[in-house]
């Protein structure tokens, strides 16, 4: 691994400016990723480049890690950098293609030993649902049902994959392995590299006679529908995890998670700032003045009577507690403002604009 004092900088690495969104950091590294992954390129320096990419992208879509970067360069990131970033965003299996493909073979050892994987050890993929929400099944929280396509062991085969009366036999290329290991020495260095076996695409197994009703992938997609449990006060962009709900693992390891991502609709009436709502009234140059009582809305569909104090002016908030988002955990409840906005009158009958003539005249007096 090259020094501190002769990396390059991450940002010109993925070509990106030192601005970039996370977004735009993670397209660029997909793109660089393509091009330069050692299953597609072949160029002797290859594999030192992808090496080079994913340690910048590990490190710039992280935003801790970023930061530490921009403060202090290389020294300041120099070995916090793991496994699990490089799979920040991204499912390698189906980024290389291949559902059993994997990014760590290019880091053989370069990771400490954690890259290196291990047949049977793992799980499988991640599934992501993204669910709608209004303001108030958010606030409500409960059981909602939802429907999802994974993979399931073909029923034919039970997942090898093989045609009935017949079985897989091990790779002779990789020796079942799954992987070719390829070393290379120089300088005083010894790197080795891990790729997936292009015979058998990492499965370690060859299937002669594929099932015909899988095509020799041992799964086949099945529909599910599910039942999750939302907790009051769930917020935009917040998930909820069902364990084993994912892809099943292709070598009997556990099934991965399946992440529901939230999404709240627009609400006519309130917007939502974390735990609090906020509405908005209008009044009249004299109900401000003056004061009065309004009747909002909350969102329990109840009516709240509000006090607006005299001389309120435009852009007030008045607050009402408890009548908000409530907290997750049962922590509490939000509160509710009520943001008032003065109206301006422009259709001014004749005694209106007298009066208010003599009002103007009185303010004139009391000035000094």
């Amino acid at each position: 691994m090259p020094t501190t004092e002769h990396k390059r900088d991450y940002y010109d690495v993925l070509g990106v400016d030192r601005s970039a969104t996370r977004d735009q950091i993670k397209q660029a590294y997909r793109q660089l990723a393509l091009q330069y992954h050692p299953d597609r390129n072949h160029a002797p320096d290859a594999t030192a480049t992808f090496r080079e990419l994913a340690e910048a992208y590990a490190v710039l879509s992280d935003d801790t890690k970023r930061r530490a970067y921009d403060t202090t360069g290389h020294a300041g990131v120099s070995e916090r950098w793991s496994a699990d970033d490089l799979m920040r965003d991204f499912q390698f299996g189906d980024f290389f293609g291949g559902r059993f493909g994997d990014l760590f073979g290019v880091f053989g050892d370069a990771l400490g030993g954690r890259a290196r994987p291990n047949r049977g050890v793992g799980r499988g993929m991640d599934l992501r649902y993204d669910l709608d929400l209004t303001l108030e099944e958010a606030a409500k929280g409960g059981d909602r049902t939802i429907h999802i396509t994974r993979s399931e062991k073909c029923r034919d085969c039970r997942g090898s994959g093989a045609k009935a009366g017949t079985t897989p036999k091990p790779c002779a290329e990789c020796a079942g392995s799954g992987q070719k290991q390829q070393v290379q020495t120089g300088k005083g260095m010894r790197m080795v590299t891990f790729t997936t076996c292009a015979k058998c695409l990492g499965r370690g197994i060859l299937i002669e006679s594929p099932c015909p009703l899988c095509q020799g992938q041992g799964f086949e997609f099945t529909p599910h529908s599910l039942k999750v449990r939302i907790p009051p006060g769930m917020d935009d962009g917040m998930v909820v995890r069902l364990a084993g709900q994912g892809e099943p693992h292709a070598n009997a390891g556990p099934s991965g998670d399946l992440l529901i991502r939230t999404h709240l609709r627009p609400h006519p009436s309130f917007q939502r700032q974390g735990d609090d709502l906020y509405t908005a009234v209008s009044l009249s140059f004299a109900e401000a003045a003056l004061g009065t009582k309004v009747s909002v809305p909350s969102l329990g569909g109840e009516a709240l009577n509000v006090a607006v104090p005299p001389g309120t002016q435009s852009g007030s908030a008045l607050r009402v507690n408890g009548k908000g988002m409530p907290r997750l955990g049962g922590k509490g409840t939000g509160r509710l403002f009520v943001m008032i906005d003065v109206r301006t009158p422009t259709d001014l009958t004749a005694r209106q604009r007298e009066l208010l003539k003599e009002f103007a005249t009185l303010e004139a007096a009391k000035r000094p």
